[in-house]
């Protein structure tokens, strides 16, 4: 199980998803249970919080490694 413990995650933090590719958050977050704004192709999209920190996010640190 995850913790729900984790960094504050800055606004303008990259992300990835394949769907959708590269993007960007617009929104801090600050809890693990909130909404944030993700920028993909100049389109808005609202996504859980959880589905960053522990999807998109990581998605983009394993291909920056690349």
């Amino acid at each position: 199980m995850m913790s729900t413990e984790f960094k504050v995650i800055q606004p303008t933090t990259t992300v990835y998803c394949p769907e959708r590719g590269e993007g960007w958050t617009l929104t801090g977050i600050t809890d693990i249970n909130e909404k944030t704004s993700v920028m993909f192709n100049g389109k808005r999209f609202t996504v859980d919080a959880r589905e960053v920190v522990e999807i998109l996010l990581p998605n983009q640190l394993a291909r920056a490694e690349q």
